[in-house]
């Protein structure tokens, strides 16, 4: 069984672009929401849990990105050690 798909390094770029602007995005709506005062505390706990929420999605999305540049630097690196 073959597990392997072709995708271009082009591809892969876009795809890294999305995942760091999404961590970006959601780490500057938490941001956002910590300035949120309320009276409630039943509004004040979910404000909270959203924040949590957002931060570990944009810590997810950061280590996706991660991981896509050590793909599309592994190639340029293995490259460079043949010639």
């Amino acid at each position: 069984m073959n597990n392997q798909i072709a995708v271009s390094a082009d591809h892969l770029e876009v795809i890294n672009e999305q995942m760091v602007l999404l961590s970006l995005d959601t780490s500057h709506l938490a941001l956002a929401l910590q300035e949120v005062q309320v009276d409630c505390a039943v509004s004040g706990g979910v404000i909270q849990a959203v924040i949590i929420a957002l931060s570990g999605n944009a810590a997810i999305s950061e280590d996706i990105a991660d991981q896509l540049d050590g793909m599309l630097s592994a190639p340029q690196t293995e490259a460079a050690d043949h010639e």
